[in-house]
């Protein structure tokens, strides 16, 4: 306990401690640091200037989904205001196809012929909940269209597992209507697995195990999801940008691989469902937070139809740039969405009110004489809330400038008050660090970055663990937001920044996620009162963007990189042993008939399946020594980097090129094997149940499939990368320490 509590102690007095004024920011030189401490100290006194609520109420008072007037109107202002201030601004805009649900029904044929309402009644004290005119229903856009008579099942959230639960029951989803809760994956997933199970339509509800009253009062008494609160959300398709393959999906009204109807409820609806549902009694872990007993049902018949138009939106991104002064064609890329389902203060347009303040305040020194180094390209996308679309049109028509030009790009989305959250590549750790000790938290006074190191602290000790050393590591980037192309596609190191509450930035940071009660009035009561935070996170955005683009050299720090790249290698070597393991003990138990003999009888369970345990081992001893060599370039590179007084301005074009070379190593030039759109090899969107980012998606993507040769050619191209990665390393330390290489 002393040992913990002195660890904590020095933490938290590390953290505590207010840099000294003088000391070099990371990529920066002495005198260098000096010129941009002078420049962020400018850019706050603008940027307490900003008129936060003002552009925040104008930005939500009417619906924003993709194609709706004031969506619309909204980036003719985003762009007529950076034009003002200073800004080249380009607006292109990109036709989609979109199918917003215009008939949804959703009843019970037997019984009391209970039917769903896919709308939200008004709250008190908020008039935009009272309007009607533009206001999406709840709704699964891009639900094929049908009409379906057929039982209701209810299979907890949907998941393989859960499947292989019911299996254990002797039920099936077969001709059935799914009832899921919305938790546990993405909405994409849930309807195509029930399909693949044999079921003809899906129900998803909001559970209020997740976001309803379990969690505190309702709005507007608290924060959480009324029983009438609907989760808007899309089923995506990858082919809403491409023109011929989005005709074929307008006449067939459905995808390829999706063709039965979903619709969402709340859990208000929900409970009617599920109390009418009967059978069996759930297994414990499928039992949710309603005041009932769950059932698996399968008897209960519902109707249950969908009908869209099916119609072409235009998407308007809103692309502003300011010329570097130095390296013009080195581009820093900042971003946030401004379509939302209904108002949207949470989700985004509190981040778009921030970038706003950011692109005044730096736009006003542009004018006065202080531009950066670097270009800064701002950018407010459009249709990220039907899948990522806007980010998605731009990086494909602007892949070839990206690959050229692209070193930095930073991402908002969601945000409320409380801690820094902070995702992406563990290089970019040591800027935010930096960026989180110079800024003080409105709440507690204390520095950002003392409350993510005491948050950190706390859930350790949460978990019995001991308190983690040295910096805050940065979790890898998922999926989600409009950093997905980036990230994932064209290897630019990018960064996800947010402040809220929550530990692991699941909905819990939006308790009102994707519904109609996400307004200007919600959002002032409980996301952030005052917008201190919005101001908090402009200062954040702009110090993040600022320091990218004007430092000598580009701000990154390899170590961390390259430990976290060791417990990738581990945690798919022991993923894949864990697994092969685990399945051959389920067959042996399967075999021997230790299931049935050690089965509770009156729960009538049949013995689980078997499962294939086939298995080849991967060696991935040559990509451990590989990445050896890259921790131990990684340690010299950040050595002498830290040492640097001076640096050349010849020698800093060709460190940072050495430094891109990094990056540049582990993109897959047509693709990861099993998913095409992503080409890093050290990171790719999650596939897993509860896994948000797949590690090595090469050789964990071909370990999963059980393609053996496919693994160890990924394993193959994944230490050529890092050999080529730890060559750049080398190559730049030469520099920085004077001697030609």
């Amino acid at each position: 306990m002393r040992a913990f509590l002195l660890a904590l102690s020095l933490t938290v007095t590390a953290a505590v401690a207010t840099p000294a004024a003088d000391a070099p920011l990371v990529g920066f030189t002495p005198a260098s640091s000096v010129a941009e401490r002078e420049t962020e100290r400018r850019v706050d006194a603008a940027l307490a200037g900003a008129d936060l609520d003002g552009w925040l109420r104008r930005l939500t008072s009417a619906p924003n989904h993709v194609g709706s007037p004031h969506n619309d109107e909204n980036a003719r202002f985003i762009a007529d205001s950076l034009r003002q201030w200073g800004w080249d601004v380009q607006v292109e805009s990109t036709r989609v196809l979109v199918a917003y649900p215009t008939v949804q029904k959703l009843a019970l044929l037997d019984g009391d012929g209970y039917a769903a309402d896919f709308t939200e009644p008004a709250v008190a004290g908020d008039a935009d909940t009272a309007r009607r005119d533009g206001v999406l229903p709840g709704m699964e856009a891009y639900s094929p269209d049908g009409a379906v008579d057929a039982p209701m099942i209810y299979v907890n959230e949907g998941l393989a597992k859960d499947y292989a639960d019911l299996a254990r029951t002797g039920q099936s989803v077969v001709g059935k209507v799914v009832l899921v809760k919305s938790s546990g994956a993405g909405r994409w997933v849930k309807p195509r697995l029930a399909q693949q199970h044999g079921a003809v339509g899906v129900v998803i509800y909001s559970d209020p195990q997740a976001d309803g009253f379990t969690k505190g009062e309702v709005y507007p008494t608290g924060a959480w999801r009324t029983p009438r609160t609907v989760q808007r959300g899309t089923l995506g398709i990858d082919s809403a940008l491409d023109a011929a393959s989005a005709k074929t999906i307008q006449a067939a009204r459905h995808t390829d691989d999706l063709s039965i109807p979903v619709v969402t409820i709340g859990y208000g609806d929900a409970e009617h469902f599920l109390r009418a549902l009967g059978g069996r009694v759930v297994p414990n872990r499928w039992q949710g937070g309603l005041p009932l007993t769950y059932h698996i049902g399968g008897e209960a018949r519902v109707h249950l139809e969908v009908r869209s138009p099916w119609e072409w939106r235009t998407l308007h991104n809103v692309i502003a740039t300011l010329r570097g002064s130095r390296y013009p064609d080195e581009w820093v890329i900042r971003g946030v969405h401004h379509d939302a389902w209904v108002y949207g203060a949470w989700d985004p347009l509190a981040g778009t009110t921030a970038l706003l303040a950011e692109a005044k305040a730096i736009g006003e020194l542009a004018k006065a004489g202080v531009r950066p180094k670097r270009t800064l390209v701002f950018a407010s996308w459009d249709g990220e809330e039907l899948g990522i679309l806007g980010s998605r049109a731009w990086t494909e028509r602007h892949a070839a400038e990206l690959a050229k030009k692209a070193v930095f790009y930073l991402n908002n989305d969601t945000t409320g008050r409380g801690l820094l959250a902070a995702q992406g590549d563990p290089s970019i750790g040591a800027l935010v660090d930096g960026v989180a000790a110079d800024l003080r938290d409105p709440e507690t006074g204390a520095s950002v970055q003392a409350r993510r190191l005491a948050k950190r602290a706390v859930h350790a000790d949460e978990k019995g663990r001991e308190v983690p050393a040295g910096p805050v590591v940065l979790p890898r980037l998922g999926t989600g937001s409009d950093y997905l192309a980036f990230a994932h596609r064209f290897g630019v190191p990018s960064l996800h920044v947010r402040y809220g509450y929550d530990r692991d930035g699941d909905e819990e940071s939006v308790p009102v996620y994707h519904s109609l009660y996400d307004t200007y009035a919600h959002y002032q009561r409980f996301g952030d009162p005052g917008l201190a935070y919005v101001g908090l996170l402009a200062k954040t955005n702009a110090r993040l963007a600022l320091r990218v683009a004007n430092a000598d050299v580009l701000p990154w720090r390899f170590t961390v990189f390259a430990q976290a790249l060791g417990r990738d290698i581990d945690r798919v070597q022991a993923g894949a042993t864990k697994a092969h393991d685990e399945a051959q003990r389920h067959n042996a138990l399967v075999a021997d008939g230790s299931y049935r003999l050690a089965e509770v009888a009156y729960r009538q369970l049949q013995p689980p399946s078997r499962v294939d345990d086939a298995w080849q081992p991967v060696d991935l001893d040559a990509l451990r020594a590989a990445q050896r060599d890259l921790l131990a370039a990684a340690a010299a590179y950040d050595a002498a980097a830290d040492a640097s007084a001076d640096i050349p301005p010849a020698d800093a074009i060709r460190i940072n090129r050495h430094l891109r070379e990094v990056g540049d190593a582990y993109l897959q030039t047509e693709g990861l094997p099993q998913r095409r759109a992503y080409r890093h090899l050290l990171q790719a969107p999650g596939r897993k149940e509860g896994e948000d980012v797949a590690p090595l998606p090469g050789i964990g993507d071909a370990i999963d499939a059980k393609a053996w040769d496919e693994a160890r050619d990924e394993t193959a191209l994944t230490v050529e990368a890092t050999r080529k990665a730890t060559q750049a390393l080398q190559r730049a330390t030469v520099l920085l320490a004077g001697r030609k290489p």
